[in-house]
Formats: structure tokens, sequence, C-alpha cells
């Protein structure tokens, strides 16, 4: 099955998680998929990874380019990748921080809209979120805009996270 590692990491959730129906249609979609779904190899469904790292009790956001919302640094699951790798990368290429670790939180299936300038359908993501620790390593550029957020800045979608905060 080529999605198989993609269903031993989410065994990795919390057991009070792994009763949820949201993910037990991922598993079921994952599980009966004919495609791999790293790497963009199928247009309409395809595997990201966010991470969510805390500062105190606040976490980190990007300003998404295209949706120009605020977001977890996330992006694409490329063919050689694990999620988790996924989301480090993106952590570090949008916010010039690096982080590290990395706990799988949840998994969700995100909504992605047509986005005319880089030809892409509207399509759905399973993404894979990880919360990781922000590492003391030096800073570089930023590729996107930063901040930080605390629960009531957040929007609704991010507030149930706050919660995992030390």
């Amino acid at each position: 099955m080529r999605n198989q590692d993609l269903l031993s990491l989410m065994d990795t959730l919390e057991d009070s998680q792994q009763q949820d129906t949201k993910l037990f249609e991922i598993r079921q979609l994952l599980a009966t998929y004919p495609l791999e779904l790293r790497g963009r190899v199928d247009s309409h469904l395809q595997i990201s990874a966010s991470a969510l790292v805390f500062v105190d009790k606040q976490v980190i956001f990007i300003k998404h380019p295209y949706l120009k919302t605020w977001l977890l640094p996330a992006g694409h699951v490329e063919l050689d990748e694990q999620p988790l790798a996924t989301a480090r990368r993106e952590f570090s290429e949008e916010t010039g921080l690096k982080a590290v670790g990395g706990k799988l939180v949840d998994v969700n299936i995100i909504e992605i809209p047509e986005n005319a300038l880089k030809k892409q359908i509207a399509h759905r993501h399973i993404d894979f979120r990880f919360q990781l620790e922000l590492s003391s390593q030096p800073a570089s550029l930023a590729e996107l805009p930063v901040r930080l957020m605390d629960v009531n800045m957040a929007s609704e979608e991010f507030k149930v996270y706050f919660n995992l905060a030390d």
C-alpha cells in the first residue's frame, strides 16, 4: 500500500484522538487511495505538513501570500520526504527560524481554493500537524511575514491547539 507509512504515523496520535470521526475518514481515504499522495502526484489530493511552534503561550504564524490570511507554516510533502521533515523544512523556509523535535498532534483535511497564479485547481490536502520546539540556532531571512499570536488573536481553526502550550 502506497500510503501505509502515513497510516502508521497516524497511529502515534494520542489514544483520546484515535476514535475521532474525522481521523477515521482520513484513515479510510489513505488506506484506499490508489496513488502516492506525496510530491503532488495527484492534482486533487495531496499531503501537506504544518508546524505548530510555541513561544511561551503564543504560536508562530505566517501570512499566506495567496490567501492573505495568517496560517501555521506549512507546505507540500515531497516524494522523498516524511511529513515531519516537511514541517521542519517549511517552518525554516517560511519563518527564517529553526525548529527541532516533533510530535504529531492532529491530521486534517483542508480545502485549497484554485490558485490561478500557480495554475493549480481547487484541491484537498491531508495535513499532518506537528508540534515542534523552537531551536536556539540563529535566524535567517524569512520568506513570509511572521508574527506571534495568542489564543485571542488566532482564527477559530487554531484555537484548539493553544491547550498544548506548556
